[in-house]
This record gives C-alpha cells, structure tokens and sequence, in this order.
C-alpha cells in the first residue's frame, strides 16, 4: 500500500514538473527561433539561431538595463540583510519594554500591501529628491517585515545557553549578534537574501513609477519598452526574456539548498 502511494506521488510530481517546466523550456527554445517557426508552433528550432540575441544585444540599451538590475538588486540585499540582522536580534533577542508590541507592529507591516502605501512613499522620495535616482529604489527595498520575522524567529530558537556563555566571558551583544548568531542564522539569511535579490529584480511597477530616465530603466522596465516597439519580433522578445531570467535561475542554483533550509527553520513565536 505505501509502495503505491509513493508511485502516485512520484507520478504527481513528475506530472506537476512538466506542467511548470513546460512554458520555461518553450521560452528557451523560442529564443533560438525565427519568428515563423514560433507562429507556426514548431517546437524545436531548426538550427541554432543567435540572430535574436545579436539583435537585441545592439538594438536595445539592454546591457545598462542589466548593470542597474543587477546593481539596484545586489545594493538592495546587502541592505536588507545589515537592517534585518539589526531588527530582527533586537525583536527576537533583547528584552525590552514594548518588544511585543513591536512584534504585532512588524506582523501588521506583512499585512499591508504595497499599493496602499506607495503614494506616501513616492512623496517622500520627492520631498528628498530621490526620483529617478537609484537610491530611489535601493532604499525602499531594504525594509521588509517579513524578512524581520523570518529572522526573528530564527534567533528566537538558537539555545539560550549559547548567549549566556559568551556574557559570562564578557562579550557584548554586537559580539554576540555577529560572533554567534549571524553564524547560526545563516541559512535563514541566505533565504531572505534570495528573496530580496528576485524580487528587487523582477519588479516592475515600483521602477516603474520612480524611473523616468531610460538610462536608469531596471531590466523588466526596459524590455517591457523595447517590446513595445517590437511587438511582432517573437524571437527577440523571447531572448530578451532569457537574458532577464539567467541570473535568477543561476541564483537559486547556487543557493537553493540554504534557502530549503531557512524556510524550515522552526515556526512562529511570540
């Protein structure tokens, strides 16, 4: 009986993976394509093609649309992690007055979303002169309230005894958060990284309405401009979708078994 129910959930899952990884693999393929083997839905190339990526590569902006994703993307994680350390061993570590208040205050921040506050937040970038200026968008992405309670809850369950040791040896708590804890916490890290990088990178509304300047476009705003100019170029359109997607899939490559692991790293706690 077990024998089967395992069969069944292999085959479910194959079935699920096809199903997911059908549409990336068509994307990959189209990319070496012309343009009337996609209409005509061939499936495979005939040969392969390098006239898509050869286009775009000379006929759009899109190694600058590269270098401010990736700049814009890596900048932003690097911040998020120093203020998600800082935040979360003062929410999950230190005693305070109001620390659990704090802790309702920060799960309330995962439950507005985005669009509620992104009017007040483009006045403020205006007030300081950050639109269309990268700090523009590196700032805002740097806070996140689910990265502090991910974290939190992470330094929430590192033993207690770990600290109390490094206090009777005199250490204090910038030794004991980067000595200690930081070390411990570190899969939960590289999952709050990976998180933050993709979705720095993928985002498209919020450079949207801070960028003007085609030269600062982030990759998704500069594809989504170049396509609109190119609309019948299948091909290249889908090389341009290759080129946006690469650094993503190389990115959880290489970290996709920390990331497993700071997911399932215990459950929430007050």
């Amino acid at each position: 009986m077990r024998l089967k129910r395992s069969k069944l959930l292999t085959i479910i899952a194959v079935i699920i993976f096809v199903i997911y990884i059908f549409p990336i693999l068509w994307m990959f393929l189209s990319a070496f394509k012309t343009d009337l083997e996609i209409i005509t839905q061939k499936f495979s190339p005939s040969h392969l093609n390098l006239e898509n990526y050869s286009y775009i590569l000379e006929q759009s902006g899109i190694l600058r649309w590269l270098f401010n994703s990736a700049f814009i993307s890596l900048t932003s994680t690097l911040g998020a992690l120093v203020v998600t350390v800082f935040a979360s061993f003062s929410l999950g570590r230190l005693k305070f007055k109001g620390n659990t208040v704090l802790f309702y205050i920060t799960l309330a921040g995962v439950m507005i979303p985005l669009q509620a506050i992104m009017i007040p937040r483009y006045l403020l970038l205006r007030d300081l002169n950050l639109l269309n200026t990268y700090w523009g968008l590196i700032i805002p992405y740097m806070v996140n309230p689910m990265f502090v309670l991910i974290v939190s809850q992470f330094f929430k369950g590192i033993p207690k005894e770990f600290e109390e040791a490094a206090r009777i040896d005199g250490a204090n708590d910038f030794f004991i958060l980067f000595r200690i804890m930081v070390p411990l916490a570190r899969p939960s890290l590289i999952a709050i990284a990976v998180f933050s990088f993709v979705s720095s990178w993928n985002d498209f509304l919020w450079p949207l309405i801070v960028m003007s300047d085609s030269s600062m476009y982030t990759l998704p705003i500069g594809l989504a401009t170049f396509y609109g100019s190119y609309s019948m170029k299948y091909g290249v359109t889908m090389a341009g979708n290759v080129i946006a997607a690469l650094p993503i899939f190389i990115f959880f490559l290489i970290f996709q078994e920390q990331l497993i692991k700071g997911l399932t790293a215990g459950g929430l706690k007050e």
